[in-house]
């Protein structure tokens, strides 16, 4: 490994959103075969929850070797779309770069 931070792409984070989805066996994995996977797609409508939400952060975390505080002042909470969730990464991510 070079040092140099991955590169996250939108697909990428679909992927991992899909993944960690698919991992809960409570899932109906009906929800997500059937939701729209895009930018503009709510959170809510992929059947992420919570504890996906806590798992994803994890996953997250660990790949970007990044620390995402989500507390309940954080705008990492306040995300409903997967773009708004991509865009709060990417500037976890830069402020990691700056540093």
């Amino acid at each position: 490994m070079t040092g140099e931070t991955p590169r996250l792409t939108l697909d990428f984070l679909i992927g991992m959103l899909k993944q960690v989805i698919e991992q809960n066996s409570s899932r109906d994995s009906g929800k997500i075969t059937s939701a729209t996977w895009g930018p503009e797609t709510l959170l809510e409508d992929t059947g992420f929850n919570s504890y996906d939400f806590v798992e994803m952060i994890f996953k997250l975390e660990d790949h970007f070797d990044i620390e995402i505080d989500y507390n309940a002042n954080n705008n990492v909470n306040d995300v409903k779309t997967i773009g708004e969730l991509y865009h709060e990464i990417l500037k976890l991510l830069a402020n990691k770069q700056a540093a």
